[in-house]
C-alpha cells in the first residue's frame, strides 16, 4: 500500500494529511510480505518487490506544514507513511548496488554498503505495522539508528570507486581507465538525500525545536548568514591546507528569507566556496595578495539566486563538460588521512571529486539548480538557484 501526502481544509487552516491510495490495510500488507524468499542476484523476492514500486515524493511545504505543532496523531500518520515509503527507496538502491557495471559491486566497500542497505530493509520490514504511540516512538528510534549507521556511506562508496580504479589500473598496466558512473551515482546520492531528509525530519519532530524550525526545516532561512558561515569555514579550511586564504564578501539582498533546510544550503555554499578559495590560492600563489571572492544574493519571482564569483583562473572550455562528473581528484586521498572507524573526518580541500555534483543534487532535490560559467585565465561564476516557495516535489531517481 502506498501513502500519499495531501492537503485538505480543516476550518481556516490548510492541514496536510497522509491518506492511503490503496484499499488493503497496513496489517494485511505486513502479513503478505512475510512469505517472500531469495531470488534475483541473491536478494529476496521481498526486496525485489519493493524495489519495483514507485516512490511517493513530497514537497518541502508539505513536510513543513505537516510538522507544525506535531501531535501524537500526526506523528503516527507520518510514521505510517514512512513505514511504507522508506522500504521502497532503500530497496531500489539495495538492488542497484548488486548490479553495478565494471565490477564495482564486487569491491569490498560497495559490498559493505549493499549489505548495510539490505540489513536496513530487513529491519524496517520486520517492524510490525505502527498503530500506537508507543510503536511510533520505537519506530522512530529504529529510523534514527539506521540513519546513524548510514552516516559514512558516501565515503564508503568513494572508497569503492577508488578500489575499482586501482584494480583496473593494475589490469591495464597503470593506464587510466575512464569509468562512466555518473548516472548510478546521481541516482544513488539523490535517493540517499531523500531518505536522510525524510528520516531526519521525522526524528527532529520528537526533539526540542530551535526557534523558527519545524524539524530540520527553517521557516526563515537566511541565505546571507548561511553563506557567511560557509565562507568562514571554507577560509579556515583553506588556511589549514595552504596557510593562506582569500577574503570573502557577501553582498546583495542579504535581508531575504525563505523556507528551506539550512544544512542543505550550507553544504552547497561550502563546497562551491571551498573550490573557489582553493582555485584562487593555487592560481595566484599563497605568498601573493589574493583577490577576494564575492557572493551576491538576489531575489526573483521564482528563485533566490546566490552567485559566487572568484578570480581563480577559471576552467578550460574543454573541461566544462566534466565538472559534473564524479572523478578522481589530483589532491591527496582524504580516506588515507582519516579515521573511518571513528566516523569523524576533517573536511579536505579536495580528494573525492564528489563535492560539485553532490552540491547540484542537493540544489535540485527541491527544484533548484546550480549553473557554472567560467572564463579561462580569469575566474569562475557559480550560480545557486533555490526555489522561493517549497511547492516542488522531491526530485527522485
Amino acid at each position: 500500500m502506498a501513502f500519499m501526502p495531501r492537503i485538505i481544509k480543516a476550518g481556516t487552516a490548510a492541514v496536510p494529511v497522509l491518506k492511503t491510495v490503496a484499499s488493503r490495510g497496513a496489517a494485511s500488507a505486513w502479513m503478505q510480505r512475510r512469505s517472500f524468499h531469495r531470488s534475483e542476484g541473491g536478494i529476496s523476492d521481498e526486496l525485489l518487490f519493493y524495489s519495483l514500486r514507485q516512490p511517493s515524493p513530497v514537497t518541502l511545504r508539505e513536510m513543513f506544514d505537516f510538522g507544525k505543532n506535531p501531535t501524537e496523531k500526526t506523528l503516527l500518520l507520518a510514521a505510517q507513511f514512512l513505514q511504507e515509503e522508506l522500504p521502497i527507496r532503500i530497496a531500489q538502491r539495495a538492488r542497484e548496488l548488486r548490479r553495478l557495471p565494471y565490477g564495482l559491486s564486487d569491491t569490498p566497500s560497495v559490498q559493505n554498503v549493499a549489505q548495510l542497505y539490505e540489513d536496513s530493509f530487513k529491519r524496517m520490514m520486520a517492524f510490525p505495522p505502527v498503530r500506537t504511540t508507543e510503536q511510533e516512538r520505537e519506530y522512530t528510534k529504529l529510523l534514527s539508528d539506521i540513519k546513524q549507521r548510514h552516516a559514512n556511506v558516501q565515503s564508503m562508496v568513494a572508497e569503492g570507486i577508488q578500489q575499482l580504479s586501482r584494480k583496473l589500473k593494475g589490469i591495464h598496466h597503470g593506464d587510466t581507465v575512464a569509468l562512466d558512473l555518473s548516472s548510478f551515482l546521481d541516482r544513488f546520492y539523490m535517493s540517499r538525500i531523500s531518505i536522510r531528509m525524510l528520516i531526519g525530519q521525522h526524528v527532529a519532530l520528537h526533539e526540542p525545536q530551535p526557534p523558527n524550525y519545524v524539524g530540520i526545516i527553517q521557516s526563515d532561512c537566511d541565505p546571507g548568514f548561511v553563506a557567511e558561515q560557509a565562507a568562514d569555514d571554507a577560509r579556515h579550511n583553506c588556511e589549514y591546507y595552504f596557510c593562506s586564504a582569500p577574503e570573502v564578501e557577501v553582498v546583495g539582498n542579504t535581508d531575504v528569507r525563505l523556507q528551506y533546510v539550512p544544512t542543505h544550503l550550507y553544504y552547497i555554499c561550502f563546497e562551491l566556496i571551498k573550490n573557489s578559495t582553493r582555485a584562487v590560492v593555487e592560481y595566484h600563489g599563497a605568498e601573493n595578495d589574493l583577490p577576494k571572492i564575492t557572493i551576491v544574493i538576489a531575489e526573483g519571482e521564482e528563485d533566490i539566486a546566490i552567485k559566487i564569483s572568484d578570480r581563480g583562473g577559471g576552467i578550460p572550455r574543454s573541461g566544462m563538460s566534466r565538472i559534473w562528473t564524479y572523478t578522481f581528484s589530483t589532491a591527496s586521498n582524504p580516506l588515507a588521512d582519516s579515521n573511518m572507524n571513528s566516523g569523524m573526518m576533517a573536511s579536505p580541500m579536495a580528494g573525492y571529486g564528489h563535492g560539485l555534483p553532490l552540491s547540484r543534487l542537493y540544489a535540485k532535490y527541491f527544484g533548484g539548480d546550480i549553473k557554472v560559467i567560467s572564463m579561462e585565465g580569469y575566474g569562475t561564476d557559480a550560480y545557486i538557484y533555490v526555489r522561493k516557495v517549497g511547492d516542488v516535489d522531491e526530485q527522485l531517481p
